[in-house]
């Protein structure tokens, strides 16, 4: 009798159980849920799923710095330089810390963006703030990427302003071995050959 009285109770809690949580209130996602998930996808390399999360999250708060960080690191992986730097850029307009490591993120992927495009002046800039920012700079959602690109984005923008004194002195910092005459055509050459050189190594 016993028996089939614990039997019959634990039917009734677990009819319980399931008829209390059929009751509960839906949770909605916030903000930080889209972007983090936009950021797992982003792990596994799936980025146009990745976006969709990112718009979610900024739609929602569209003050959430990191959202526009991750579009802009969605839409740079897909090669679509001209969104990604918008995307930074809207995301800069939101970060008042210094300190923030998703302010240097920002700057950095914009940084990589401005080149993209050509716009030296501007990859330059950025990539001195982020490295002002975080001198030792790792991208916290992908290690390989490093403040040695930001050395070598800085080295590439000033080639493609005609300033070879300066490529060189970033180009130095990635390797103080090489030397150039960048007075001289051949020197320029030279500076042009490690330029690529440093960028199939990094």
């Amino acid at each position: 009798m016993k028996r089939k009285l614990s039997i019959a109770t634990g039917v009734l809690v677990s009819l319980l159980a399931l008829t209390m949580g059929g009751c509960r209130d839906r949770v909605e996602p916030e903000t930080p849920d889209y972007v983090e998930y936009g950021w797992e996808l982003m792990a596994d390399s799936l980025y146009p799923a990745a976006i969709v999360q990112f718009e979610a999250g900024t739609e929602l708060e569209d003050s959430y710095a990191d959202g526009w960080n991750g579009l802009g690191w969605a839409y740079a992986r897909l090669d679509s330089a001209g969104i990604s730097d918008t995307s930074f850029s809207t995301g800069a307009d939101l970060v008042v810390d210094d300190t923030s490591i998703v302010g240097t993120e920002i700057f950095a992927g914009r940084s990589f963006a401005n080149l993209a495009l050509g716009e030296f002046d501007e990859a330059v800039d950025d990539a001195k703030d982020a490295l002002e920012r975080t001198p030792t700079w790792e991208f916290r959602r992908d290690p390989a990427v490093t403040y040695r690109h930001l050395y070598l984005t800085a080295a590439t923008a000033f080639y493609g302003l005609g300033e070879f004194d300066s490529s060189l002195v970033w180009v130095k910092r990635l390797d103080s071995r090489f030397d150039a005459d960048v007075a001289t055509l051949s020197g320029r050459s030279q500076l042009a050959a490690r330029l690529q050189t440093l960028k199939g190594g990094l």
